[in-house]
């Protein structure tokens, strides 16, 4: 069984959206308020905050099975930013979302791990892992490389961080 305090401290988002399709924006957000116990002006207030992160104030009352793919994304990390919580984990939050928003929300994340949020991420872009803080490259299941971006690109003896996975991969092309 988990431990639900536990489940408090963690902001999570799949790669596959968790939503109730048949739901608005709106209500799916109360909902999972609810299980972090946000209520009232509070969770209100956190509501129309995330929805500005993702830019999808203008959506909050339509229904989810409305939402491009890329919206269904923004909405997702808006629930995992929802309750606040001191670390984040974030499996591919950016993919499908356009290259505007995406780098808004790559402004937040920084924000939110300037005040202390943790944040771990899955991504196999390669521009957005340079933009982490230190970057553990899995290949094949193995961990192959951990270190900050510019010492496992220096250390490859390489450009760019693409080119250094491929390097510690051993990937022949």
């Amino acid at each position: 069984m988990p431990n639900l305090a536990m489940l408090s401290q963690i902001g999570y988002m799949a790669q596959s959206d968790a939503l109730y399709t048949e739901l608005s924006a709106l209500e799916n957000l109360e909902f999972y308020a609810a299980l972090y116990g946000l209520k009232g002006a509070r969770q209100k207030q956190r509501i129309s905050a995330v929805m500005e992160v993702v830019s999808l104030e203008q959506h909050l009352h339509k229904r989810v099975a409305q939402y491009s793919g890329g919206m269904k994304r923004r909405l997702s990390l808006a629930i995992a930013l929802l309750h606040e919580p001191p670390l984040l984990v974030l499996d591919e939050p950016t993919v499908g979302i356009d290259p505007l928003l995406r780098q808004a929300i790559w402004t937040e994340l920084k924000a939110l791990n300037a005040i202390g949020t943790t944040i771990i991420m899955t991504t196999h872009v390669m521009d957005e892992a340079e933009k982490c803080d230190r970057l553990g490259m899995i290949r094949d299941g193995h961990l192959i490389a951990v270190d900050t971006p510019d010492v496992l690109i220096q250390q490859a003896g390489k450009s760019s961080i693409e080119e250094a996975f491929i390097h510690y991969g051993g990937v022949q092309l």
